[in-house]
């Protein structure tokens, strides 16, 4: 292992260089390289999945086990996906062809194609998380309402809006999200550099969605609903209890990301974190991307050796309740401010992390 002497200072959080450069002198040199045996664990799932919707679909089960079945395949879908995530960073195998195989696996339920996950995740938005108008999963500006019609129609599905939809919304916006990249955000001047071959991903995208209709025809409703349609909704609201958390109670920023600023980590259920790959560990995953989350655990308690307030874990629970509580636009005036459609209620970031992270109940 490196050495893990560190100066008695906190190193500053406004330098994302310095603090990073810091961590991977501290870090053994293990924690950087590939885990292919957490890909091959994922791809021994993918025809335990198969099979488990085999027997929802035609086994004759009574609605009420259908009803479990869907949720455990929602999270087996969970897990896959979860996994093309870390392989799509490159942190599980060094072939591209093996990449591409967890990446359909594990994105193809949702409606994501490898090569529209790469522009839209890996380059769009961890080039610039949390940075107005170059990461497309960002929360609106408040001004945007009155002259973007995407903002309107994002603002209502986000929580805090007080729209209804955001209270279902989670059922689908994970897949909803790669969508609006695919047919919307990839056209606009400012992701015009991100790498994807628009014309091939639309139709692989199409061809996709009917490949799931055609077997979904071949279920028949009720078969497609509980083998297709739920664990899809289960996995979508797994993924976004997580995403929503990450990015949505933070600051944002005219230019500069900055992980230890616009990313947090949620504190969950340690059975959770097993099933889901430590995905709860997405501060320490934005500072390293191409880091097997296996050594998260191990970045977070470096990162509060050097700068304990550069590290942000909110209870999980509490930060999906304030994510419904607080505001979902930013200020005209900074990225430090969330306010409601009219200009109030508005509350700063700072505020809701203090809140977040004291003993008092954040509503």
């Amino acid at each position: 292992m490196n050495s893990t002497t560190v100066s008695t200072a906190p190193l500053p959080v406004d330098d994302p260089k310095l603090l990073r450069a810091e961590l991977r002198r501290v870090l053994p040199p293990e924690a950087f390289k590939p885990q292919p045996h957490r890909g091959v664990i994922t791809l021994a799932l993918v025809p335990v999945t198969a099979a488990l919707m085999a027997v929802v679909a035609w086994g004759g089960l009574p609605w009420w086990a259908c009803l479990l079945l869907s949720f455990a395949l929602g999270q087996l879908v969970t897990t896959v996906g979860l996994a093309a995530h870390e392989a799509l960073h490159h942190a599980v195998f060094r072939s591209r062809r093996l990449e591409d195989l967890i990446g359909w696996a594990g994105f193809a339920p949702f409606l994501v194609t490898p090569g529209n996950w790469r522009a839209w995740h890996v380059q769009a938005h961890h080039s610039a998380a949390n940075v107005f108008l170059q990461d497309p999963d960002i929360l609106p500006r408040q001004p945007d309402l009155r002259s973007h019609r995407f903002a309107r129609m994002f603002h209502a599905i986000s929580p805090g809006s007080g729209h209804w939809l955001s209270f279902v919304s989670f059922s689908l916006f994970f897949t909803a999200q790669g969508q609006a990249f695919l047919w919307y955000h990839c056209d606009q001047p400012q992701f015009r550099h991100v790498r994807l071959n628009r014309l091939r991903e639309r139709l692989a995208t199409v061809l996709v969605a009917l490949g799931w209709g055609t077997l979904g025809w071949a279920m028949g409703p009720r078969g497609a609903f509980f083998a297709l349609v739920l664990p899809l909704v289960f996995a979508n609201i797994t993924l976004m209890v997580y995403i929503a958390t990450n990015h949505w109670l933070q600051p944002a920023s005219e230019d500069h990301d900055n992980p230890f600023v616009n990313t947090a980590s949620v504190e969950t259920h340690p059975v959770m974190n097993w099933l889901h790959l430590n995905f709860s560990y997405h501060q320490e995953h934005h500072v390293f991307p191409a880091m097997s989350p296996r050594f998260a655990p191990l970045v977070r308690e470096h990162l509060r050796a050097l700068n304990p307030e550069a590290s942000t874990v909110y209870p999980h629970l509490r930060a999906l309740r304030m994510l419904y509580a607080r505001p979902a636009l930013y200020s005209p005036r900074d990225g430090h401010t969330l306010v409601g459609a009219e200009g109030s209620p508005a509350v700063t970031t700072d505020e809701l992390r203090q809140r977040l992270l004291s003993l008092e109940s954040p509503a």
